[in-house]
């Protein structure tokens, strides 16, 4: 996920929302309660669809609902509830209410109803004029820049997305959510590497050591190329050999720089190693994106959840608990039920990525319900976090 910076660990500070607001909220004291809720009710329900005798009459049954849920339900709420730092109650209440009706229309018309597509629109809509804005005017190096444009381009997928359902663009469906895996990497990618590189160096200092190591801008530069030509290739009929070749160049690059932050120090550390680990997914998931594109050694759709359970489910879990615990001014410290719930998640995107794989077509349910048990567990523990802080007095 996406993850923010916090005003000590980063050079880009959080975008604010439009102005002339009184008593500004943070977006993330709603949006991430009902995400995590949203995450952990969805996975068991889709696995219920799938596998129910019934799941014809399921409207959220279909491979293109659960894809579009996790990257424009989930995963746009945590971005949204990360990057907002300051709302008027009013515009949050709308952002809020723009989402909850977005999630509940499925069950109710069907996906080609224009009634389904209109909330999360709204939704998309409010979240890159709320964040983007100040990243364009606000930032002045090069890497920085890029975030404003980058997160427009993230809430324009929902849009692509419904063109391909209203049959105005072939394909479109799938391009939606392909574009979406690629830009959330990138994503993530920025924002992960400008929490980890300050927190370890933090972490070293303490220790009396110097992690020379940081951001590393060169790399990060040329992580941005790689990953901005993969995804332009993802929409270009014909160019996934090329496509997969970026993302294979991108995950060297990120090792390399992973490497030079010697995350294998931090291993003491669970809110330090939680966020080293959903790193080394996105490393993992380039990796087995690249090789389904170039190589057909895997399916693509298979491939991607290195990048959607193991990278995103990882980070954001790990970053929204790192975002409310700083945001309510509290140390970063007993993070050991954190540190659970990303080795859970991990151990989801693990099973989920065999379940193709497996025996027989009994073992695959077992292996896909399994999946859904960790990733369950370890959202309710971070639910369990978040509950918990809100109800103390900051």
């Amino acid at each position: 996920m996406p993850a923010p910076p916090s005003p000590a660990s980063s050079t880009v500070n959080a975008p604010s929302p439009p102005p002339n607001r009184k008593h500004p909220v943070s977006a993330d004291t709603a949006l991430f309660p009902a995400a995590t809720l949203y995450a952990i009710v969805a996975i068991p329900l889709w696995l219920y669809a799938q596998t129910s005798p019934a799941r014809s009459a399921w409207p959220i049954a279909t491979a293109f609902v659960h894809a579009h849920e996790m990257l424009f339900g989930y995963a746009l709420a945590v971005v949204a509830g990360f990057l907002i730092s300051k709302a008027s109650p009013s515009w949050l209440a709308a952002l809020f209410l723009c989402w909850i009706a977005a999630r509940g229309a499925p069950f109710f018309f069907a996906e080609t109803s224009p009634v389904v597509g209109i909330p999360n629109l709204l939704f998309a809509g409010l979240v890159a004029y709320g964040a983007a804005p100040m990243f364009m005017r606000a930032a002045k190096k090069a890497q920085n820049r890029v975030i404003g444009p980058l997160l427009i381009a993230i809430c324009a997928c929902p849009f692509l997305y419904r063109a391909g359902v209203a049959g105005l663009l072939p394909g479109g469906q799938r391009q939606a959510l392909l574009l979406a895996v690629d830009l959330l990497a990138l994503l993530m990618l920025l924002m992960g590497g400008r929490a980890i590189s300050p927190a370890v160096a933090g972490h070293h200092y303490r220790r009396g050591e110097v992690l020379q190591a940081r951001v590393q801008p060169r790399l990060e530069r040329l992580m941005i190329l790689f990953m901005l030509a993969g995804a332009a290739c993802d929409l270009i009929p014909g160019a996934a050999v090329a496509s997969g070749a970026f993302a294979i160049a991108a995950a060297a690059t990120t090792a390399v720089r992973a490497w030079r932050w010697r995350l294998w120090t931090v291993l003491d550390r669970p809110e330090l190693w939680s966020l080293g680990l959903g790193y080394l997914w996105l490393i993992i998931g380039l990796v087995l994106k690249g090789l389904a594109q170039t190589a057909g050694a895997l399916s693509l759709t298979h491939a991607l959840h290195g990048l959607t359970v193991g990278a995103l489910g990882t980070l954001t879990l790990t970053m929204m608990a790192r975002t409310h615990t700083m945001r309510q001014r509290r140390p970063l410290e007993r993070f050991g039920d954190i540190g659970a719930g990303a080795a859970l998640v991990s151990l989801s995107a693990l099973l989920r990525l065999g379940a193709p794989y497996s025996a027989s077509p009994e073992y695959t349910v077992v292996l896909l319900w399994g999946a859904g048990l960790a990733w369950t567990v370890a959202m309710a523990l971070l639910l369990r976090r978040l509950m918990g802080f809100a109800a103390r007095p900051p």
